[in-house]
């Protein structure tokens, strides 16, 4: 009680304060005249018929002049400005003190408002009034502007541009791509304006976006269940989607099907599987290519060879019948080009638009043809050997090569010419070239074997080829020199000057260089008058040689000696000289410058001396003759004996003494003059006897003695002494060291046995044999050789150090065991050997990693096989021994799903197996031996591929991509659209992998349906938001197999409300007045008001009334669900000024409304705004 009367007190101040200023304001001279606003917005419908006015914003303040009491009169407006098409008038309406301005529809215009041709009207308003003073009215205006929005309605169809779609789809678009995209337009605003796109016709194929238009598929197309489809796309706006109905368009979508080249060739060939090289062959293979595909997309447009045959021995050519093609050889082919012969590329190419390709490798193994001979590396080979080498002396190993393969390619050599007498010999097989018997350079020191290679194909296709091998036997010091006579006499005339040459004597050696250089020797021990270069064996005298007084014969011993090493070879001569007896002495007197007398009547032919001359030269015949003196004649000398005879008288001589000259010859050389000087004297004649004078030979005549006849007896006593027997040899004995060979060699500290690993390099020294022989120089003299037991060829002996060497690879998987037989032999002649059995052992290395018996091996195996399963067993050897060829196996690929047994090599399922997780294993199995030891000597190992492939089974269930699906779609979306798609996978394989869906909807009475083959759920009824908002669907999704399995996943699809109410509530009038007198008690009834709302009848049109403002402090109240408006408070007497009061009609939207109602006289007013 006591807050009323407070409040009643409030509003008393209040309404006297209002009443003083009023009475103040009427008395002044300045009235205010103006509009509560100077910009006013309203707002009125397009297409609106006459009268029918614009509104404001709920909320907005009211639209007019307000007037103080009592004063203004002829208040109007009007429209001064933005009205050009006289669509609009102005009113007013005065309610209490506020006079309303309202502007609304033209009456008698026959145009209307259309919103999209033009959607805002600025108008100026001016209001006029007048206030009349005395006999006099004052005018008063006041201009506003007001802001005409025109509003949109659902007028216009939407529009399609263009009308018809035409759309060439390929068969193999994937589901669910756009295809293409319709459009429509509206020129309508808000949901007016916005279009829905439907077919018309119902379609599990294809699907159109409800907002966008886009096309697209929802299920795979196939060419052969139709190649055209059309549909009708039904454009409709939002505004015509409410429960009045609305306007719509529609358009024609024309598909074609394009068929697609879905698949590539595919290539078949018929092959031979090898071709002979070189041969005629014309057709290597037959090529059938097909195409799955029908019409253009199935026709072959070429086969081709794109690769691997850069040469062009190949080419395709088409036969006759279609789809057939020939591989033809162009050219010759050749193997040994092509060791691993061709692999051939082909490309087909089908007609398809786009053409498909397919490749397939061809292979062309080539058969070798025996069309290549072998080939030495060398085409002429140089050789040396010792003549002294021992017989199976390695000389050479000649390499030959074969380009072809297999027997065509294996070679056997053998010696075809130079060898006729048998001196070498070849190893077939390794080539290695050696000595056949002992060799003699003297005799023979080039040798030219003309060596054949001959393959091994098949007979009557043998190639062979041949090469030269000059072999130069190199000398060795084996022959001593020999002398061409070992006993010579030579003469040498006596009295030659030292240095004269007395003969040359020659040795030959039969060896060559050094070993042929001969020196010579005199190697007499006595002293003889000769000496002899010992280059050259010239024999000079180094004295003079005097037959008559030196010895007549010498014997000389000359030894000729070559400069061979290690020792030289001797060998003696002996040449007898004589001395031969020239006539070089002159013959001497024995008397001489004889002085005498001779008788005058000595007769003719009296001897009157006789002069003896001496020759020392044996043999020689001395005859006389008178050089001088006789000119006359009268004297004569016997020419034998030297005796001078009278030849004539001597009394006819007129001189008394004479002078004869006489001289002795041996024919070559002259004495000296010998001077017979004697008187002619008268003497008594006496008869001498006989004719010659008395006395001596000399007559009577004295000579002076030369002493001629002593010399010669000493000398002819020298000459006897020297040329006595000499009482020793005058020579040496020859070396002892040149004796007979008496011992045989003899092996020191031989071997037992040798052990070598198989990986020795070669060179590798595996010993030096040693051995002695007792006998000196060349007797003693060794050299070392192999004689039997190589037979690969692997071994060298060195002949003059004994060094065992290693020359072929060896290997002990080939042979393990070698037993050569090593002869020692000497120098010596006759050559004297010992021979020995030396084993060798060949150690194994580990060389060879193990060999799988098969290197690639495929096996299939189901996804359900259990753990354990065997799927393979390895089995790989090593061909080496002990350790290193025990094999152990591995599994060299990272996986836990299979193992392999280390000692068996058995290959074992050991997990579960999942085809859908890895469907192919390449598993590697490794094979490792126990050889190595050490980081730098691993052990060695070889790999085993083997694949694996998981067959499937249906062991997996459709797995939905998500598990829940949750989607919102508008209540008002047109039938038959997509609201969602679900996916599910399945990764079996074949029927297993096909995943159908089906849907079940309890609870939503067939409102969606599921297509079974892409799970594109669309509705089939319209939806309602009021009726349910909430759809829950339980999508399934079976696979094909036998038994099915399934999964299932939850689609909840949430209904979005769309605000149906198209209109909204009117009441009857702008304002509506009322009545209530003071003192009423709380509650009573003050007034009724209504409001009408245009929507169909339902929710949208039923209307609840409430006060939004205007009463204060709360006087007034309204029932919520009727009209009727109730006093709360009273003393309303005490309210003088004007109480605003807003009332809410309310569905969902609330409005505004003011009512204006009298108090003491003045209206209280309710104004209800749109």
């Amino acid at each position: 009680m006591m807050c009323r009367c407070a409040l009643a007190c409030c509003l008393l101040v209040i309404a006297f304060a209002q009443v003083d200023s009023e009475a103040g304001a009427s008395n002044s001279a300045d009235v205010a005249f103006h509009f509560s606003k100077q910009l006013y917005n309203v707002s009125i419908p397009e297409n609106s018929v006459a009268k029918t006015y614009a509104t404001q914003t709920p909320g907005s303040e009211l639209m007019g002049i307000r007037l103080p009491p009592n004063t203004f009169s002829d208040i109007r407006y009007r429209i001064v400005e933005g009205d050009k098409d006289k669509f609009f008038k102005a009113e007013h309406r005065i309610v209490g003190d506020f006079c309303f301005l309202f502007i609304r529809i033209k009456t008698g215009n026959n145009d209307v408002l259309n919103r999209e041709r033009k959607d805002k009207y600025i108008l100026q308003v001016r209001a006029t009034a007048s206030i009349k003073e005395g006999k006099q009215k004052v005018q008063y205006t006041s201009d506003t502007t007001v802001v005409v929005t025109v509003l949109d309605t659902n007028d216009l169809t939407p529009l399609f541009y263009p009308t018809e779609y035409n759309a060439t789809v390929f068969e193999d678009t994937p589901v669910h791509q756009s295809i293409l995209k319709v459009i429509a337009e509206d020129a309508d605003l808000g949901k007016n304006g916005e279009i829905y796109y439907s077919f018309i016709e119902e379609t599990d194929k294809f699907a159109i976006h409800p907002m966008s238009g886009i096309i697209s598929l929802s299920r795979p197309l196939r060419y052969n269940e139709g190649t055209y489809h059309e549909l009708t796309v039904l454009a409709q706006d939002r505004g015509a989607l409410t429960k009045h109905g609305g306007m719509f368009s529609k358009a024609k979508v024309r598909i074609r099907v394009k068929k697609v080249n879905f698949f590539a060739p595919e290539i078949r060939i018929r092959n031979h599987p090898q071709i002979v090289e070189n041969s005629n062959a014309d057709i290597y293979a037959i090529v059938n290519v097909s195409d799955r595909d029908s019409g253009i997309h199935g026709e072959i447009a070429s086969l081709d060879i794109v690769d691997g045959d850069p040469d062009g021995h190949f080419r395709i050519r088409p036969t006759r019948q279609k789809g057939e093609y020939n591989i033809e050889v162009l050219k010759l082919l050749d193997r040994e080009t092509t060791p691993q012969g061709y692999v051939l590329q082909l490309r087909a190419s089908d007609r398809g638009i786009p053409p498909r390709e397919s490749y397939k490798s061809v292979s062309v193994k080539l058969t070798d043809l025996n069309d290549n001979a072998p080939v030495f590396n060398k085409e002429i080979y140089d050789v040396k050997v010792k003549e002294t080498a021992p017989v199976n002396t390695p000389l050479i190993r000649l390499k030959v090569t074969d380009a072809d393969e297999g027997k065509n390619a294996q070679v056997f050599l053998e010696i075809v010419g130079g060898n006729e007498g048998g001196e070498f010999s070849i190893n077939p097989e390794t080539g290695m070239l050696y000595t056949a018997v002992l060799l003699d350079a003297e005799n023979k020191q080039f040798y030219s074997l003309t060596v054949s290679a001959i393959d091994q194909g098949n007979a009557g296709t043998r190639k062979q080829s041949s090469a030269k091998v000059k072999i130069y036997v190199e000398d060795a010091n084996d022959n001593d020199p020999i002398f061409e006579k070992s006993e010579v006499t030579v003469w040498i005339d006596e009295n030659m000057p030292a240095g004269t040459s007395v003969t040359t004597v020659h040795a030959k050696d039969r060896d060559r260089g050094e070993n042929a250089y001969i020196s010579y020797l005199i190697v007499n021990l006595n002293k003889v008058p000769f000496e002899i270069d010992h280059f050259s064996g010239i024999i000079k005298t180094n004295q003079l040689l005097d037959y008559e007084s030196m010895r007549r014969e010498y014997i000389l011993r000359v030894r000729a000696s070559d400069w061979g090493l290690p020792y030289r070879r001797q060998t003696e001569m002996q040449l007898t000289v004589k001395v031969k007896d020239i006539n070089d002495n002159r013959p001497q007197f024995e008397k001489v410058d004889c002085v005498g007398h001779v008788p005058r009547y000595v007769p003719i032919g009296t001897e009157i001396i006789t002069l003896s001359a001496i020759d020392f030269d044996a043999g020689n015949i001395i005859s006389y003759r008178i050089v001088s003196g006789n000119e006359d004649g009268c004297f004569s000398i016997d020419a034998t004996s030297g005796t001078i005879t009278v030849s004539c008288d001597l009394n006819d001589i007129r001189v008394s003494e004479r002078e004869l000259n006489v001289t002795a010859t041996d024919n070559t050389h002259f004495a000296d003059i010998a001077r017979v000087r004697f008187k002619l004297v008268n003497a008594k004649r006496n008869t001498v006897a006989s004719g010659k004078l008395l006395s001596d030979d000399t007559g009577a005549f004295d000579c002076k003695d030369t002493g001629v006849a002593r010399r010669l007896t000493e000398v002819l006593a020298d000459a006897e002494d020297n040329n006595k027997p000499l009482a020793q040899e005058e020579f040496p004995m020859m070396p002892t060291r040149y004796g007979q060979n008496v011992h045989s060699p003899e092996f020191i500290d031989f071997p037992v046995e040798i052990k070598v690993n198989e990986s020795v390099a070669l060179g590798t020294t595996l010993v030096v044999l040693k051995a002695r022989d007792r006998d000196l120089g060349y007797n003693g003299k060794l050299i070392y050789g192999i004689s039997g037991g190589d037979i690969h060829s692997q071994f060298c002996l060195d002949m003059e150090t004994g060094e065992l060497k290693v020359i072929g690879y060896l290997d002990r998987e080939r042979e393990y065991e070698y037993f050569l037989n090593v002869t020692v032999y000497d120098l010596g002649k006759p050559q004297k050997s010992s021979s020995r059995v030396l084993p060798i052992t060949v150690l194994d290395v580990n060389d060879n990693a193990p060999k799988f018996e098969k290197a690639l091996a495929s096996f299939r195996v189901t996804e359900n096989a259990l753990n354990g399963t065997a799927i393979f067993r390895a089995n790989a050897t090593d061909a080496d021994e002990g350790d290193n060829a025990k094999v152990t196996y591995s599994l060299v690929t990272d996986t836990r799903d299979f193992h392999v047994d280390k000692t068996t090599g058995v290959l074992t399922v050991s997990n579960i197996l999942d085809r859908e997780r890895q469907d192919l294993y390449e598993l590697r199995i490794r094979a490792t031996d126990g050889g190595g030891k050490g980081p730098d000597n691993p052990p060695l190992y070889s790999e085993a591929l083997v694949r694996i492939s998981i067959d499937d089974i249906n062991d997996n269930a459709p797995k939905f991509s998500l598990p829940n699906y949750t989607v919102k779609i508008r209540e008002d979306i047109p039938r038959g659209t997509v609201v969602a798609v679900v996916t599910a996978s399945d990764p079996d394989l074949g029927p297993e992998g096909e995943v159908l869906y089906s849907l079940e909807d309890s609870d939503s009475d067939g409102t969606f349906k599921i297509d079974r083959l892409s799970g594109t759920i669309r509705t089939t009824k319209p939806l309602d938001f009021e009726e349910r908002q909430v759809h829950s669907l339980i999508v399934f999704a079976s696979d094909k197999g036998n038994p099915s399995m399934s999964s299932e996943a939850t689609v909840t699809i949430n209904v979005v409300d769309v605000n149906e109410n198209m209109h909204a509530p009117q009441f009857s009038d702008f304002v509506l007045t009322g009545e209530v007198k003071e003192n009423k008690p709380v509650g009573s009834f003050v007034m009724q008001v209504n409001a009408t709302d245009m929507d169909p009848p339902g929710g949208d049109s039923n209307v609840e009334y409430s006060i939004r403002g205007g009463d204060g402090i709360g006087i007034f109240t309204i029932d919520n669900q009727g009209r009727d408006l109730f006093l709360l408070n009273l003393n309303l007497f005490q309210l003088c000024s004007i109480i605003n009061l807003v009332m809410k009609v309310r569905r969902r939207i609330v409005f505004g409304i003011r009512y204006a109602m009298f108090c003491n006289g003045k209206p209280i007013h309710l104004i209800v705004n749109n």
